[in-house]
């Protein structure tokens, strides 16, 4: 198969190795040169791609599987996207489960009301030029260097009550593997580690309940049961706590 990562960052360069190593041709973006060398490691071709400066796309022919995989939360390449004319049999989105408001209650995809702005127009902007796109809202990006215990290294949690809304990449890998290979129709899912312990139990912290700590997102739950479902899927890494 072969499957453009349009924007090969953090995730996407793991996706890159992940996908080739399953025998794919990947086609790997960026818009730094600079990052062409450790990305011709893992991908089968690297293009510097700048949705707003490029004019020829020539390289996306016979795509079987986009995967849009830009900073969700900036404009700067909305306008630029537009002028993608191109056509793929299958397209996915790599969004943020920021976009659900900062109320301490359970959300699900079925949540409309409130939505972060940004983030909902460059769903739109996909959406719109691609309509067979499934949505992947994923919570915080996590795996390898990225831990709470590092990121808190030298710093203490604001809001240490606050529940985790994590997923580890090698989900997200395995996730995307079965999703290019299904022929489910565009959905939007959240995709979130099951499990929502608090920061404080992650950390190990002894933070009992204490009423002058920030409440603001304590209970904000972002639930994956509709991917959990659809799809029986079971998770590698459920728990926050073990990642």
């Amino acid at each position: 198969m072969k499957i453009a990562i349009i924007g090969c960052g953090w995730v996407g360069k793991r996706l890159a190795q992940y996908l080739t190593a399953k025998n794919h041709h990947v086609i790997a973006t960026t818009t730094s040169s600079e990052k062409i060398p450790a990305l011709k490691e893992v991908a089968s071709e690297v293009h510097v791609l700048d949705l707003n400066s490029t004019e020829n796309f020539d390289f996306l022919n016979t795509i079987d599987v986009a995967i849009f995989s830009m900073p969700i939360s900036r404009d700067s390449w909305i306008q630029g996207f537009k002028k993608l004319n191109k056509t793929f049999p299958k397209t996915l989105l790599f969004s943020s489960t920021g976009i659900y408001p900062t109320e301490n209650r359970t959300f699900t995809e079925k949540d409309t009301d409130h939505l972060r702005t940004d983030i909902l127009a460059a769903e739109h902007a996909v959406t719109e030029k691609f309509p067979q796109t499934t949505i992947l809202r994923f919570g915080g990006l996590m795996g390898d260097e990225r831990a709470l215990k590092n990121m808190f290294k030298h710093k203490s949690p604001e809001n240490p009550q606050k529940k985790a809304n994590y997923i580890h990449f090698e989900d997200i890998l395995r996730i995307v593997e079965l999703l290019i290979n299904s022929e489910t129709p565009s959905e939007i899912y959240n995709i979130v580690a099951p499990e929502h312990p608090s920061i404080a139990e992650i950390l190990q912290l002894n933070t009992p309940e204490n009423t002058n700590l920030p409440t603001e997102n304590k209970h904000r739950i972002i639930s994956s049961a509709h991917f959990i479902q659809n799809f029986n899927y079971t998770f590698i890494h459920p728990n926050p706590k073990y990642f």
